[in-house]
């Protein structure tokens, strides 16, 4: 294979901070190089050096286009899946480019990958070799109808996609496929069952639309929410209980609870004490904004507002932390005490950042922090502070 070629990959070394318009400029120069296929590779590398680095120390790696390296897990969250699975045989229903895949078969006996995608199917096929992935069999066409004609297996895994790639989706019945008609199918093959979702569906109602969720997972890394999974387990009648996990570079944060503590727990409101709290991006988006204030101690600033405060700093609070510098009502006599460089967050406030911005005259950056917000009475406020 031409690409593999120890010139063409030192060549595609080279030009890591090139663009494939850059590499396709110089085609001319290089006639015998497919420089379309090379410029292909040049994007699946650069996307690869921060999602996938073992995929991308390998020169033996193929890269798929672009929409299939963007679309598919990162190897930590990838990696975070094998943490709750158990080992034995499973399948991949929605293999892609392979990287849950070869994370799950690291904790599996065997793992059988399918894709309706026959070039993806082979370039897959190629890594499983050049990442020496020997448990994975492969399996070219639809992976629902593989499965019905299988015998029982330990896992399912799948990841349904969006049936129109513009279509913004927020339930499990718009995604391909449809894993609420399947749930049936999936039950008669295995006991458990990991579905994948992005984070844009509504956890609340895919709950709502399976049966048998044991566990909920909200993925984030570096406080980026990445995507949902959900653990179903045969005949599970018991509370689901819900993981919201922040995977950082030097340290994982978790909180879990249930929609039941969610709805029980007791808000305690306060104005600003000494210190300010955000949970991180996997908390919000699981809800937890009442239980993380109970567990932790905290007052909230409003029920909406979502921002939390104390007199003792909580070290162990899973989000981002601040000491109070100043607390300012939002009018021309207090922008003379604001700084001239903050970073600014608004947290149920009625102006948008970019415009509030610019009617505090601020610049971006710095190590101030500026949280523009509600109150418990309702009053709007800017809370000044850094970061602890």
């Amino acid at each position: 294979m031409q690409i593999l070629d120890p010139t063409i990959q030192d060549f595609i070394n080279s030009q890591m901070n090139s663009s494939a318009s850059d590499l396709m400029l110089k085609a001319s120069s290089y006639p015998e190089w497919d420089m379309k296929a090379i410029a292909q590779q040049l994007v699946g590398k650069q996307i690869a050096k921060k999602k996938l680095p073992t995929w991308f120390q390998n020169n033996g790696v193929l890269y798929p286009v672009r929409l299939s390296m963007e679309q598919c897990s990162s190897e930590e969250t990838a990696k975070y899946k094998t943490t709750i699975i158990n080992s034995g045989n499973a399948i991949d229903l929605t293999g892609g480019f392979g990287v849950d895949t070869i994370f799950l078969s690291k904790k599996c006996e065997s793992l059988i990958y399918c894709e309706r995608n026959e070039d993806l199917a082979s370039l897959v096929t190629h890594n499983f070799k050049a990442l020496n992935q020997e448990n994975c069999v492969v399996y070219v066409g639809d992976g629902i109808e593989y499965l019905k004609n299988l015998k029982k297996i330990d896992l399912i895994f799948v990841d349904p996609s969006r049936r129109k790639e513009s279509q913004r989706i927020y339930r499990l019945e718009d995604c391909e496929p449809n894993v609420i008609d399947l749930i049936d199918l999936f039950f008669d093959k295995s006991e458990r069952v990991l579905i994948k979702t992005a984070p844009l569906l509504d956890i609340r109602q895919t709950l709502s639309d399976l049966e048998a969720v044991k566990e909920v997972h909200v993925i984030s890394v570096n406080n980026d929410c990445k995507e949902v999974l959900y653990l179903l387990e045969k005949d599970f009648i018991g509370e689901t209980q819900i993981y919201c996990v922040n995977l950082k570079k030097e340290h994982k944060e978790e909180f879990c609870f249930t929609l039941s503590e969610e709805r029980e727990a007791l808000s305690l409101y306060s104005e600003p004490i000494e210190y300010i709290y955000e949970a991180n991006a996997a908390i919000m988006k699981a809800g937890a904004f009442k239980s993380i204030a109970s567990k932790h101690g905290l007052y909230k600033l409003h029920k909406h507002s979502h921002l939390y405060t104390s007199k003792k700093f909580i070290s162990e609070f899973p989000g981002r932390s601040f000491k109070i510098k100043e607390v300012l009502n939002p009018n021309k006599k207090s922008l003379t005490k604001l700084p001239k460089k903050a970073n600014l967050a608004c947290r149920n406030y009625p102006h948008k950042v970019d415009v509030l911005k610019k009617k505090l005259k601020l610049n971006d950056g710095g190590n101030d922090y500026i949280f523009a917000t509600t109150l418990k009475g309702g009053q709007f406020k800017l809370i000044v502070c850094e970061r602890v």
